[in-house]
């Protein structure tokens, strides 16, 4: 994530206008009867909602061979349009973005499906870190994330290992909501390199797949981490 970027994320509610009047009047007007957040938003019925997602790699945490389990922190950065989230900023003070908890408007449903301790979703129900709306409709939201996922072991520690974290949609398939990345490769500004192990490589894979259960595909963003225990004399 660029430093710039992030820094612009982190700045107060509106540095150009000091009057929560203008702020209240926003909320008041954005968030009327006809604003739902559990219903995509957007006003064509023939558009599919389309969400951008990077991760940011910040540490290999631990890995546990025997369980085949990998504990990493990463920074989940989503942004995409919504059409019911747009104002003019001259109307309101000049105020041209907000800072709202994710429960005010809706997030896109993504799952980590190799996820192992069943509470992914309650880390993405919690109102802090807040969102970021600008007056165009962008919305960026960015979570910083300790997740524990399942991974294929060789059982040989000299090996490279491989782990998947994989994001997608639950309910909604690729016709309704996709999933984008920009990049071929996990973010690693700011990762912090581990004690034990050495990080070889952290790719990116869109996937459309299939199921059993449905006609339609459901889309995928894989982050592929490799990884390799240190020698005895680099951590000597």
């Amino acid at each position: 994530m660029d430093g710039h970027l992030l820094l612009l994320f982190l700045l107060p509610l509106s540095s150009a206008t000091p009057f929560p009047s203008h702020q209240q009047a926003l909320l008041t007007t954005l968030f009327s009867p006809d604003y739902n957040p559990l219903f995509i938003p957007v006003k064509n019925e023939s558009v599919h909602q389309e969400v951008f997602l990077e991760a940011t790699l910040q540490k290999i945490i631990d890995f546990d061979m025997d369980k085949g389990i990998l504990t990493t922190l990463i920074w989940l950065d989503m942004s995409w349009e919504d059409d019911y989230l747009k104002w003019d900023p001259e109307k309101f003070g000049g105020v041209q973005r907000m800072q709202l908890p994710p429960s005010k408007v809706w997030t896109p449903d993504i799952f980590l499906f190799n996820d192992v301790t069943g509470r992914f979703g309650d880390e993405l129900k919690r109102d802090n870190p807040f969102l970021v709306v600008e007056s165009n409709g962008h919305v960026r939201w960015i979570p910083p994330l300790v997740l524990k996922t399942m991974c294929d072991v060789t059982g040989n520690e000299k090996e490279t290992h491989t782990c998947e974290l994989k994001f997608g949609s639950w309910v909604y398939n690729a016709n309704q909501l996709d999933l984008i990345s920009k990049i071929s490769s996990m973010d690693l500004e700011g990762y912090t390199a581990s004690q034990v192990w050495d990080l070889e490589s952290a790719s990116v894979e869109r996937h459309e797949t299939t199921y059993d259960c449905c006609p339609e595909a459901f889309v995928d963003i894989s982050y592929i981490i490799r990884f390799h225990a240190k020698s005895l004399w680099s951590m000597i």
